[in-house]
């Protein structure tokens, strides 16, 4: 009987694993078509697009710091209204209008009051400050005023500087920026493209739709090359280079 049995069971076993091993061909090459097509369905290239513009400011803020100190606080006071007042003229002088200028807070510092340091062993008593702010759109005015401001020294007026935030000069800054951000944006994308272009030229691809965009980042730098992103910058010029710096996805096909 075993004969027998044994030549029923090899034909058997012989058909048995020729149909795995067909079956098992058959699943590699159809998940490796599958595969091969996903990856062509999402190749994609990655840049970043640049685009630098030179821009005007369109408004100007000039804070004018003014500090005297005195044994008396009526003789403090008096002396820094006597600034105050030369200040107001110079500027109505100089074309700002009173809708232009802004009278600041007066402060006063009585140094034996406090509740540190050796007041006694301080020359003045009295520390008074206030400032007078200028806001206007007239940007060429404030450039020209502010070269002019000796005509203020030579008449016993000197004006303090802001430690905190070190606006001794005018500030000069683009408010209409939001304005300006989608042409920017634009053209970083058609700079971006340019280069996604370039890479699928070189592999012979074409360059599809925007897959994923990233805006980045946006930075605004002075002429003189200083970063002005920030509120409070320590310097400021009247003509600005915003850069842009955008990532993008692109499919290629």
């Amino acid at each position: 009987m075993l004969p027998y049995e044994d030549r029923n069971t090899l034909p058997a076993a012989l058909i048995l694993a020729l149909g795995i091993a067909v079956g098992l061909a058959g699943g590699g090459w159809l998940v490796g078509h599958g595969l091969a097509r996903f990856k062509s369905e999402t190749r994609t290239v990655t840049v970043k697009g640049l685009v630098e513009r030179e821009v005007k400011s369109d408004r100007a803020v000039w804070t004018l710091g003014l500090r005297r100190a005195s044994d008396t606080l009526a003789d403090a006071h008096q002396r820094i209204a006597a600034d105050r007042d030369a200040v107001l003229a110079f500027l109505k002088k100089q074309g700002f209008s009173d809708a232009e200028v802004d009278r600041q807070p007066t402060r006063t510092l009585d140094k034996l009051a406090r509740d540190f340091g050796q007041g006694q062993a301080e020359r003045f008593r009295y520390v008074v400050t206030t400032a007078v702010e200028v806001s206007t759109a007239n940007v060429d005015l404030v450039r020209k005023a502010s070269g002019a401001t000796e005509e203020l020294l030579k008449g016993g007026v000197i004006l303090d500087a802001d430690d905190q935030s070190g606006r001794a000069n005018p500030r000069f800054v683009v408010s209409k920026f939001n304005d300006l951000r989608p042409e920017l944006l634009a053209a970083a994308t058609k700079n971006a493209r340019a280069i996604a272009e370039q890479f699928a030229a070189d592999s012979g691809s074409k360059v599809g739709d925007i897959r994923s965009a990233n805006q980045g980042s946006i930075q605004i730098f002075g002429t003189d090359g200083n970063d002005e992103s920030a509120p409070f910058s320590p310097t400021s010029t009247p003509v600005k280079k915003i850069r842009v710096v955008s990532t993008f996805e692109f499919a290629l096909k």
